[in-house]
């Protein structure tokens, strides 16, 4: 997907420098409450913006929602002065919409997509510290009050809220109740079963790996990306994969160019995964680890939560970015049936995906990228490559959980009627 320039005009709240210097500049003017809710936003900035890249968003719509943000708690600490930037209250929040959509209707269309964005992304880092109650309020609000120019319906849909360079329209997607997804087949599960399978998870052993390597501290950009200088060392802590004959296939016809890319692209995910979950903490140009990933390196069992937590955000990601509920293009459903199919009673071999990575420029351009993506499954461990590809039948149930909202699917078998968190949770 080709990226747009980034933007040149900053947001205070995305440049934690500037914001720090301005709140020097303006001690003695600035109340104590808002000092500190610029620290807080200055901490969570690094994440949220990380959380933005992947999810498809280039750097200058990165910039606009930072921007959106920024106005909106500008307004928002008028209405509570004793602002927590990990909650928002519902009624304030929807006042601060209404004077929006007064003063500027479309202007309103990117303040809700940023403040929108912001409350998803506390909610999946585990950072939100309002009530259910208020989140259910808050999904009211973002709706947008009914006023002339405003179409939920049709523009919070369109360009400025799906990935940059897709340029699609609301007419180009595909309605999920036409498309026919395979059974996703459940065996008979237990905890030991799960928490052996996650064990083995390539996605388990590099998380720690790169814990580990995090250690006490790593510095890190403004947005809390890693130094050039440490991208080498983090990135070779990935060395576990399950990619087999896949990976062995496209490493064939990979350039030294391409190898690059991919590995920056590898460590990107896994740092997206840790900032998202709370495993890493962002703090005056450094990363270090949190307790709760301190708590996952002092136990040999994977923590189930934080492994669950990954593993569907990472299901999320390779079926699922830049989509909006209801709205999907032509890649959202090749992924999350493949994926499917991978879990059903009849998963696919590998060698159709092999030979497409092997050949590429004689590969159909559809069916290579398709590999291309089960390979990066395959890598960490979402499906497993031997005389099928398959998802690890422990991890079916999180694969129908995380894709039942938005598609028809639908699950098999013994086990298709287990709750996976009780089974884990019990004594």
């Amino acid at each position: 997907m080709a990226k747009k320039p980034a933007s040149t005009k900053k947001s205070r709240f995305g440049n934690p420098a500037k914001a720090a210097a301005d709140a020097a500049a303006r001690t003695h003017a600035v109340p104590l409450a808002d000092v500190r809710l610029e620290r807080a936003m200055e901490a969570i900035a690094p994440g949220f913006a990380l959380w933005l890249e992947a999810q498809g968003r280039d750097d200058a719509s990165i910039d606009i929602s930072l921007m959106a943000l920024d106005d909106f708690f500008d307004m928002y600490r008028i209405l509570e002065p004793r602002t927590d930037a990990l909650s928002l209250l519902p009624a304030a929040a929807r006042e601060v919409m209404e004077v929006s959509a007064d003063a500027n209707p479309k202007a309103t269309l990117a303040l809700l997509s940023g403040v929108r964005d912001y409350v998803d992304y506390l909610v999946q880092a585990s950072l939100w510290t309002g009530t259910p109650g208020e989140l259910s309020e808050l999904a009211d609000v973002f709706k947008l009050p009914d006023k002339p120019g405003l179409d939920p319906a049709v523009e919070l849909k369109l360009g400025s809220l799906l990935p940059a360079g897709d340029g699609a329209q609301i007419d180009d997607f595909n309605d999920p109740a036409d498309i026919e997804f395979p059974a996703i087949y459940i065996p008979g599960l237990s905890a030991e079963l799960f928490m052996e399978a996650a064990a083995a998870s390539p996605l388990w052993k590099n998380t720690l790996a790169l814990l580990t390597w995090i250690g006490d501290g790593k510095d890190t950009s403004i947005k809390g990306l890693l130094r050039k200088k440490d991208r080498a060392d983090a990135a070779a802590t990935l060395s576990h994969t399950g990619a087999g004959i896949l990976g062995e296939a496209a490493l064939s016809s990979t350039t030294a160019a391409e190898l690059e890319a991919e590995t920056s692209d590898r460590l990107k995910l896994y740092w997206h995964l840790l900032s998202g979950l709370g495993l890493v903490e962002f703090q005056a140009g450094s990363a270090r680890i949190s307790s709760r990933a301190q708590d996952c390196l002092d136990h040999p069992e994977p923590a189930v939560e934080v492994f669950r937590e990954m593993l569907d955000q990472f299901i999320f990601i390779s079926t699922l970015t830049g989509s909006e509920p209801g709205v999907y293009d032509d890649w959202h459903f090749t992924m999350a049936t493949f994926m499917a199919q991978c879990a059903s009673e009849n998963p696919p071999t590998p060698e159709v995906l092999a030979a497409a990575l092997r050949s590429p420029d004689t590969a159909d351009g559809e069916l290579f990228v398709l590999a291309k993506n089960v390979a990066s499954w395959a890598a960490e461990g979402l499906v497993t490559v031997g005389e099928h590809v398959e998802v690890p039948p422990a991890f079916r149930l999180n694969l129908v959980e995380m894709l039942r909202e938005d598609f028809g699917v639908v699950a098999a078998g013994p086990g298709a009627g287990l709750d996976l968190t009780k089974l884990l949770n019990k004594d």
